[in-house]
């Protein structure tokens, strides 16, 4: 077990804390040189979890079921994503047959168009 979190920018919890945070796999940082490395994702995650336990009362099980939500969600984005970034540099006809405003779809994903060339 590594005892050395580095840099600890903002952190809404102890060292306790986010060790148990991280023992739950609940916040998962790199290791650099020996000592983890809190990056601004793990600073939010935190402090999303102080809040579904503190602010909302959810207990470990819903901690996990919400955070496991979230990831999914994140994952279905970037997959999503990754589907309209081929759509995009098919050719007409490809994209005609699969969708009739593959522009639109960006909408949906949170994501900017590429610049039209």
């Amino acid at each position: 077990m590594l005892d050395h979190f580095e840099p600890k920018r903002r952190l809404p919890v102890d060292d306790d804390t986010l060790q148990t945070f991280i023992d739950r796999g609940w916040i998962l940082p790199p290791v650099r040189e020996g000592q983890r490395v809190i990056r601004d994702v793990d600073v939010a995650r935190a402090a999303l979890i102080v809040d579904l336990t503190d602010g909302m009362g959810l207990n470990e099980e819903g901690v996990d079921l919400v955070l496991d939500l979230i990831d999914q969600l994140y994952g279905l984005r970037s997959a999503f994503g990754h589907l309209i970034d081929t759509l995009a540099v098919q050719p007409d006809g490809v994209r005609a047959r699969l969708v009739s405003d593959p522009r639109r779809l960006y909408t949906l994903s949170y994501r900017r168009p590429p610049a039209v060339r």
